[in-house]
């Protein structure tokens, strides 16, 4: 028996990339990582190896602080279940038109940070929130 399903994890992801953002916004993020599974972008098909594969989910990386948190999440909080929900509903769902890339670009150029390669306005494929989502 496995001790983390496919989506607990994904529910983790999204709960730490997009906790703050929208019921859309959570659901954006969703669909990029069935998206990435999909295509096998940075990826061998399933929610682990998107999830999990080196430098690809922020939160993920050694250094994010928020990275152990997710092994407390709870499902009985409603934050949690909203994260559920958006992983089911991503089923459904294109807020992002085939999205494989997102950024919070406003944060990037607030901190001083540099703009990830991709980050380009001619592969935008849409905005939900705070997240600008990219086309390869």
């Amino acid at each position: 028996m496995r001790l983390f399903t496919d989506d607990n994890i994904a529910v983790a992801c999204i709960w730490a990339e997009a906790r703050g953002e929208s019921q859309d916004g959570k659901t954006a993020v969703a669909e990029v990582i069935r998206n990435r599974m999909r295509r096998k972008y940075f990826s061998h098909g399933d929610v682990v190896s998107t999830v999990f594969w080196p430098y690809q989910f922020s939160w993920a990386n050694t250094d994010n602080k928020w990275r152990a948190d997710v092994f407390n999440l709870d499902n009985s909080d409603g934050l949690v279940r909203r994260c559920f929900d958006a992983w089911v509903a991503d089923e459904h769902t294109d807020l992002t038109h085939g999205a494989v890339l997102y950024a919070n670009v406003d944060l990037i150029v607030k901190l001083g940070w540099q703009m990830p390669s991709w980050a380009h306005d001619d592969k935008r494929t849409a905005t939900v929130g705070n997240h600008s989502f990219f086309r390869d």
